[in-house]
């Protein structure tokens, strides 16, 4: 029995070993936050994510694809209670793992269609908070730096090697904290969560 099953896990070794790809990825993050509070006006933010990622190809149609990259998230928001007339940006950059379950079907041999669900999770190592002229770089107005959510998007793969997909994406906790604070200026937040739609090209090695 456990020849056995030995030998099944060295097949499944050998079987995705040989249907793996290590390859580099990059793409733009557009991103806002909904903040809970007396606020009339939040914008996204155009940021971007970098790093490395390695797919799995298992059988014709399935493939699990982690990734581990750098991903800069935000807004831009206005009319807060408290603070009044000036614009505050948030950007906060993750180091994130997020992880691709891939289903799809292959058109010709040229190329393979695919949609996605993406698990993630992060842990912020920059944080930068600008009102008017003042710049923070503490993590104060975070409410943890740990982060987690989920993605679903879509893709296609051109010749084994190029990949280009985009994706909506869920901060399922909240990022800020319960106020925002810079100096001496204050204003109460209930609660704040972060979505987003990303845009990504992946070359695979």
């Amino acid at each position: 029995m456990k020849k056995a099953i030995i030998a099944i896990a060295a097949l499944f070794i050998a079987f995705t070993s040989a249907n793996a790809q290590f390859g580099v990825v990059a793409g733009l993050t557009s991103s806002s936050t909904n903040l809970e509070s007396a606020i009339a006006d939040v914008k996204n933010v155009n940021m971007y994510h970098v790093g490395v990622t390695y797919k799995i190809g298992i059988g014709n149609m399935l493939a699990v694809q982690p990734a581990l990259i750098y991903n800069v998230k935000g807004s831009q928001v206005g009319d807060i209670a408290g603070i009044d007339d000036v614009n505050v940006d948030f950007k906060t950059g993750y180091l994130e793992l997020p992880v691709q379950v891939q289903l799809g079907f292959g058109v010709g041999s040229l190329a393979r269609v695919y949609g996605f669900a993406e698990p993630f999770i992060g842990y912020a190592i920059t944080n930068k908070t600008k009102f008017g002229d003042v710049v923070d770089k503490g993590f104060d107005n975070l409410a943890r730096k740990f982060e987690y959510g989920v993605g679903l998007g879509a893709g296609v793969e051109l010749f084994r090697h190029l990949q280009v997909s985009v994706k909506y994406f869920w901060n399922l906790g909240d990022v800020y904290g319960a106020d925002i604070k810079i100096g001496d200026v204050a204003a109460d937040v209930a609660s704040s969560k972060c979505n987003g739609i990303a845009a990504s090209v992946a070359f695979l090695f």
